[in-house]
C-alpha cells in the first residue's frame, strides 16, 4: 500500500489492508479496541495476530473490559507467545479469568473496589501501530457488526471513517499508546494519589481543551458528522455562537442508531440549534458510526463522540490533520452524506410530537453518563 495517509470508508477495504500490513509487520504490533469480537471478522483479525505472534513479531494487545467483555477471556487464553502481551482495560470484577491480565492487575477484592471507582471510565480508543511507522485509527471497533453482515444486501454497512498513516505520527502514536500501557504498576493507595495528581487531570482534560480551541479559532465551517450528540454546554456554546456569527455550522447525526436512546437525547437540542442558524441533517441511509468534523481546512478523525463519556470519562484518540488532500475527499463526503439525509427546519421540528420531545428532554437527566 502506499505510504502516506489514507482515509476508508467502507468496512471491507478497512479490515482487508489492517490484515494485510498485521501480515506483513516484522517486529511490533500495538493493537488498542474498545470492542473486540470474535465474530468473522475478529477471528481473521485474531488469526492474523496469532500468526505473527508464532513469526516472533512482539504484540501488545489493549482491549476495554467492557467493551470487549463476551470475548476477553478467550483472547486473553490464546497460546500467545513469551513476545507478546495482552492486558484488559478495567475487566468486569466478576471476570476472574483476566484478572491476572488486567492493565492494573490485582486480588479480586480489589478489582471490585476498582471496577466500583472506575466502572464509568473506559477505553474507546481505536489504533493499531505496525513497526513503529504505520498507524491505524478511527470509528471501527474490531467486529463484523460494522460490516452488518448478518443483512443480505451487500452495501448494508455502517457509516464509519477509518484512517491510514505512515511517518512520524505513528511514532508519536506509539508514545501515546505507551502513556496508558504503562499505567499498570502501584498499589490502590498509590494509584489513587497518581489519578488526583494535578498532571492526571490536566492530561485527561488536555484533548477537551483542544478540542474546544480549535473550534473556537474557526473562521469558516465546522462541519460535524457524529454518531452520538450528547454536547457538554461549552461545545454546544460554541457551536450557537459560531453559527449566530455567520460561519457554516452544520450537523449529520443518525436517524437510527444502534443505541435506540441516542437519537432522542440528540433531538433535545434541535430547537437550540436551529434558532442559533444551525443545520442539522438526520442520516437515515445506514446506521451512522462515524466521528469527525471538517473545522476550516482541517478535519479531526477519531474515536470522540461529542457527548459527555468521550469527553470527560474515556480515553480517546483522534487526529487532527490540514492534509488538503483529505479535507477535500471529507467534504465531498459530507455532501454525499446530506444528499442521504432529511434536514430538519424549525418548523418542522416544532410539530413533533410533543411527547417524543419530552422523552428527549427527560433523558438529559442522564446525560453526564453518556
Amino acid at each position: 500500500m502506499q505510504a502516506g495517509k489514507k482515509l476508508f470508508f467502507k468496512p471491507d477495504e478497512y479490515f482487508d489492508n489492517l490484515i494485510r500490513d498485521i501480515n506483513q509487520a516484522q517486529f511490533e504490533i500495538i493493537l488498542e479496541t474498545y470492542i473486540f469480537k470474535l465474530d468473522s471478522i475478529g477471528n481473521q483479525v485474531l488469526s492474523a495476530l496469532n500468526d505473527a505472534d508464532a513469526r516472533g513479531v512482539s504484540l501488545k494487545l489493549l482491549i476495554d473490559g467492557v467493551g470487549s467483555y463476551r470475548d476477553a477471556s478467550q483472547i486473553a487464553a490464546s497460546p500467545w507467545s513469551e513476545n507478546s502481551e495482552v492486558r484488559v482495560f478495567h475487566p468486569m470484577p466478576w471476570d476472574f479469568e483476566v484478572y491476572r491480565r488486567a492493565l492494573k492487575a490485582e486480588r479480586w477484592y480489589s478489582q471490585a473496589f476498582y471496577f466500583i471507582a472506575s466502572m464509568n471510565h473506559r477505553d474507546h480508543r481505536k489504533l493499531c501501530l505496525i513497526d513503529n511507522k504505520i498507524a491505524w485509527l478511527g470509528s471501527y471497533n474490531i467486529t463484523s457488526d460494522h460490516a452488518n453482515l448478518s443483512s443480505l444486501a451487500a452495501d448494508d454497512y455502517w457509516h464509519d471513517t477509518g484512517l491510514r498513516v505512515t511517518g512520524s505520527i505513528a511514532q508519536r502514536l506509539v508514545a501515546n499508546f505507551n502513556h496508558v500501557w504503562q499505567r499498570k504498576t502501584g498499589s490502590i493507595s498509590q494509584r489513587s494519589r497518581r489519578f488526583m495528581a494535578r498532571d492526571e487531570i490536566r492530561r485527561r482534560r488536555q484533548p477537551r481543551l483542544h478540542l474546544l480551541q480549535e473550534l473556537g479559532l474557526c473562521h469558516q465551517r465546522i462541519w460535524i458528522t457524529n454518531a452520538y450528540f450528547n454536547p457538554s454546554r461549552q461545545v454546544l456554546k460554541i457551536l450557537k455562537s459560531k453559527a449566530e456569527s455567520g460561519i457554516s455550522v452544520q450537523l449529520i447525526v443518525p436517524k437510527r442508531s444502534d443505541s435506540m436512546f441516542f437519537p432522542l437525547l440528540s433531538r433535545s437540542f434541535y430547537t437550540d440549534l436551529l434558532r442559533s442558524n444551525i443545520r442539522v441533517f438526520e442520516y437515515s441511509n445506514r446506521v451512522l458510526h462515524s466521528k469527525t468534523i471538517l473545522i476550516d481546512e482541517q478535519v479531526l478523525i477519531g474515536s470522540t463522540n461529542l457527548n459527555y463519556r468521550s469527553l470527560f470519562h474515556d480515553l480517546e484518540l483522534d487526529l487532527l490533520l490540514d492534509n488538503a488532500r483529505l479535507v477535500e475527499q471529507m467534504r465531498e463526503r459530507f455532501c454525499n452524506d446530506i444528499e442521504n439525509s432529511v434536514e430538519i427546519t424549525l418548523h418542522q421540528w416544532q410539530r413533533h410530537p410533543w411527547l417524543l420531545r419530552l422523552l428527549g428532554w427527560l433523558s438529559r437527566f442522564m446525560r453526564y453518563w453518556m
